[in-house]
Parts: structure tokens; C-alpha cells; sequence
């Protein structure tokens, strides 16, 4: 008992580190290229997966070897993850201003005017879900140190209890992430966000622009 509660409990905080904001910026700013639901949570759970090999990696690492990672290497994680998402943002941006794949649809009804944006949405091959492996990986190496913070002193003992702990922190944060992004994949696909759906794509770059350089600032003070 004195295991399995703390073991639980990695779970929880799992679910719960899945909503830092850089985490749902990068991958909200993701799903909006792709608004499905399945895509989405294809999303969510990929990051997840980059995340938590991440996390497990290093994590195990400095547990087996006992040392602590240096201040230096978590400041240059997280200032990796500043610009990964300022990347992501310049990105999204691109592809809502190109006139090439969105443009204003005009045409007429019963003798009114109605105007509605329209989108030439490239194939499969386009949707990079790759990239969302790598930037969980990204999130969780910058976030180890934090994490190992959180594992109890008695888990910290057995390499397999500590090792536990972080799968299931792990499997919280994967579950949690393929829930958000469904949940936001599914609303994106609605009829009424599609016709607002470029404005939705420029609202989620600039966030994620702004919220990378903030991210990029706060390591140089």
C-alpha cells in the first residue's frame, strides 16, 4: 500500500501535467491544421508517446546514475521548446496566409451575397505526425527535472518502483493529451468553427508565437 498510493498517484499528476501551457499550445496549434477528431488524437497520443520515452530516458538515467540535471541543460530544454513553438506558431500562420491553399468564396442565394473562406487542404502526406513525436520528446526532456522532483523519496529506492512511477505519470499524461486533443478535434470539425476556420488557425499561431516568446525571454532573465 505504501507503493501503490504514491504509484496512483504518478497517474493523477500525469494527467494533470498534460494541460501545462506549452504543452496544449503546441499541440492545439497542431490540430488546427487538421481539424478531425481522429487525427487529432492520433496527435495527442504521438506527443504523448515523445513525451514520455523522454521522460522515462532521462529520467531512469538520473536515477541509476544519481545525479541531478544540470540547471544549464534544462535551461537550454526549455528555451528549445520557446523556440519550437514559435516555430509552430510562424507555421500554422504561413499556411492560413497562403493564398494558394485559403482564399474568400464569394457567391449568391436567392439574390444575396454570402462570402465564406475556402481551403485547398493538401493530402495525408502533408500532416507530419512525426513532428509531434518530437516535440513531446522535446517537453519532456525540458520538464524531467520538474518531474523527478515530484517522485516520492521511498520510490526513489528501487529503480523498477521509480521506473513504474514515471510509466504511469507517463500513461496519465498520454491519456490525457488524446482526450484534449480529441475533445478539440472534434469541436474543430464542427460546421460552425470550419467556416470560421482560418480566423481559429491565425488565433492558435499567434498564442503559440506568443506564448514561445515569452518562453524564449523568460530563460534570459
Amino acid at each position: 500500500m505504501d507503493i501503490i498510493v504514491p504509484v496512483i498517484a504518478g497517474f493523477i499528476l500525469g494527467c494533470l501535467h498534460a494541460f501545462d501551457v506549452d504543452h496544449v499550445v503546441a499541440v492545439t496549434a497542431f490540430t488546427s491544421k487538421h481539424p478531425h477528431q481522429q487525427k487529432a488524437a492520433v496527435f495527442g497520443l504521438l506527443w504523448g508517446l515523445g513525451h514520455t520515452a523522454s521522460l522515462l530516458l532521462f529520467g531512469l538515467v538520473t536515477l541509476a546514475l544519481k545525479v541531478v540535471i544540470p540547471p544549464l541543460v534544462e535551461s537550454l530544454a526549455e528555451l528549445a521548446v520557446g523556440v519550437m513553438l514559435v516555430g509552430i506558431g510562424v507555421w500554422v500562420l504561413k499556411d492560413v496566409l497562403s493564398k494558394k491553399r485559403i482564399h474568400i468564396h464569394t457567391h449568391r442565394h436567392d439574390g444575396v451575397e454570402h462570402a465564406h473562406f475556402h481551403s485547398h487542404q493538401h493530402g495525408q502526406q502533408h500532416t507530419h505526425r512525426h513532428s509531434m513525436f518530437l516535440i513531446g520528446a522535446t517537453h519532456g526532456l525540458a520538464g524531467t527535472a520538474s518531474v523527478m522532483v515530484l517522485i516520492p523519496i521511498t520510490l526513489t529506492q528501487s529503480l523498477l518502483v521509480a521506473g513504474l512511477y514515471l510509466l504511469l505519470f507517463g500513461i496519465g499524461t498520454i491519456a490525457a493529451m488524446m482526450l484534449f486533443a480529441s475533445m478539440l478535434g472534434r469541436m474543430s470539425s464542427t460546421n460552425l468553427v470550419q467556416r470560421g476556420l482560418p480566423v481559429f488557425q491565425g488565433i492558435a499561431g499567434l498564442i503559440s508565437i506568443g506564448i514561445g516568446s515569452v518562453w524564449i525571454g523568460y530563460q534570459f532573465i
